[in-house]
């Protein structure tokens, strides 16, 4: 019995392998006629570009082999056209901190105009109602030439002029001019390089220049200090400077007036200023304000006033359709009492009184806290100039 069934089981094993043989030889054969699943390849590297030298189209600034646009990477030439690919830089912005275009690097001087507020940057000017910092009385990285002249007039006196040129001066280029006049007992050269006596030491006017133009504060100018003895008359004075001065600066100097004409003095007026401290400023008032406003735009008056009669030339000069661009007036709070009074005094008639003088516009008046000394006139010209230029 237990044999039978030993044989039983045995008989069934040996059937189940041959049907799971069968069934393997059958799968073997459905596979034959199918494909193997595909195994996906490995994706080829992308190739890199051939390298070559890039050539730039002239309208697109884009290389003409691959499209890549040029970085100007390769700098800009003398006209700020970049090597690579010609492009002109447009200078349409400057870092107010370098006065540099950030892309070409051309050097940009700030225009802060009688707001202070410069009109490419926003930046603001920083304006000094007290001595200038130790740095304005320091030599700069670049200083300027200071000349002495001496000019013949019509009825053969002489007249003595300083001027100061800056250090990239270009014969070739545009300068707004600013003609100064000194007080009592100076001379023209008190705003060149002339050495001042003040309670901190010995300054000048020239490396006050110096260090507005390394900085790029305003834009190019240059200074010419001339003898006052002739401006006590007023018609004289006058003539001096539009008939013999002017001209000469004209034909010598690199200047907005094409030529000597009194054509192209009066096309140039808003590049030229006229000033002076103490009697030089009430020369300004007295000559230049009232009958030189035809060839000038820009005064500024340090130290000195009461000079009322002016406002009938003003008047007549308005009439003509001639303005002022500025008009800038300083003093020193520890001055004479009725210095400070005529400043204030003159101001407030001229800005009350003449249509094309409007205070905190086109006028301003900053008084600083010095004396009658160069430490008040110091930096009543950095502000003028800042303002003015």
């Amino acid at each position: 019995m237990k044999k039978r069934s030993r044989d039983s089981l045995l008989l069934s094993l040996l059937a189940a392998l041959l049907v799971l043989g069968a069934l393997g030889v059958v799968a073997a054969r459905t596979a034959l006629g199918k494909p193997a699943p595909a195994v996906p390849a490995p994706e080829a590297p992308t190739p890199s570009p051939t390298p070559h030298v890039h050539v730039f189209d002239a309208d697109s600034f884009r290389c003409t082999l691959c499209g890549e646009s040029c970085a100007h990477d390769a700098g800009f030439d003398e006209a700020h056209r970049c090597l690579a690919c010609g492009y002109l830089c447009p200078h349409e912005t400057h870092d107010p901190l370098t006065a540099a275009c950030p892309l070409c690097g051309k050097q940009f001087n700030h225009h802060f105009g009688m707001d202070g507020v410069c009109d490419v940057c926003g930046s603001s000017a920083v304006l000094y109602t007290a001595r200038l910092p130790e740095r304005y009385y320091a030599d700069s990285a670049h200083r300027g030439r200071c000349l002495r002249e001496t000019l013949t007039l019509p009825d053969s006196l002489q007249l003595d002029i300083a001027v100061y040129l800056p250090w990239d001066y270009d014969p070739e280029g545009r300068y707004n001019l600013l003609i100064m006049m000194h007080g009592d007992g100076g001379s023209c050269d008190d705003w060149t390089d002339v050495l001042e006596r003040t309670e901190r030491g010995d300054v000048c006017l020239r490396t006050v220049y110096d260090a507005v133009v390394e900085e790029h504060l305003c834009d190019p100018f240059l200074v010419v200090g001339i003898d006052n003895r002739y401006m006590q008359n007023s018609f004289y004075g006058e003539k001096l400077i539009e008939e013999t001065l002017l001209p000469y600066l004209a034909s010598h100097y690199a200047t907005y007036m094409a030529d000597g004409s009194i054509e192209s003095i009066r096309d140039a007026r808003e590049h030229i200023a006229i000033g002076g401290l103490s009697r030089g400023s009430i020369y300004t008032y007295d000559v230049a304000m009232a009958r030189c406003l035809d060839v000038a735009a820009n005064f500024c008056c340090f130290s000195n006033g009461y000079s009322v009669n002016i406002l009938r030339f003003l008047r007549a000069y308005a009439q003509e359709g001639l303005g002022f661009v500025s008009y800038i007036a300083t003093v020193g709070l520890q001055d004479e009492p009725v210095y400070v009074r005529a400043h204030r005094y003159d101001y407030g008639v001229l800005c009350s009184s003449v249509d094309t003088l409007r205070d905190g516009d086109n006028a301003r008046l900053i008084e600083i806290d010095e004396g009658h000394n160069f430490l008040t006139w110091t930096a009543s010209m950095y502000d003028a100039l800042l303002l003015m230029f």
